[in-house]
């Protein structure tokens, strides 16, 4: 079992939680200030620099079957990498591909994705 930080569509209530189905919610957490969210419409993606915020999330256990899928899903668009949480422990969290051109979407400074004004069918 692994620690898997989640941000954006694969939080609980939210269209791909699903996904996460068979893993075990551990908490609600957020990183340390060291990255920037961007809203790409219809979900969320998180990079490193400036201007930078604490992500907030939610903690899951999740077994390697279910990582495994989770990479797949995230295709080419995500990475995944571990990251410090706010508490001091380490998780995985999924970052934006440097291949997406980051520039060209507005920054959610609050780092919570839910404070963003979104409709709901696009989550």
């Amino acid at each position: 079992m692994s620690l898997l930080f989640v941000y954006g569509t694969l939080k609980k209530g939210c269209c791909n939680h699903h996904l996460l189905e068979n893993s075990v919610p551990v908490s609600e957490a957020f990183t340390e200030d060291r990255f920037r969210m961007l809203n790409l419409e219809y979900f969320p993606g998180v990079v490193k620099g400036k201007p930078v915020s604490r992500i907030s999330g939610e903690v899951y256990d999740v077994v390697n079957e279910t990582l495994d899928v989770l990479d797949e899903f995230e295709g080419k668009w995500f990475y995944r990498e571990d990251v410090l949480l706010g508490n001091g422990s380490k998780a995985a969290m999924y970052f934006l591909s440097a291949e997406v051109p980051c520039e060209r979407y507005p920054v959610i400074g609050s780092g919570n994705w839910m404070d963003h004004p979104v409709s709901e069918d696009k989550y």
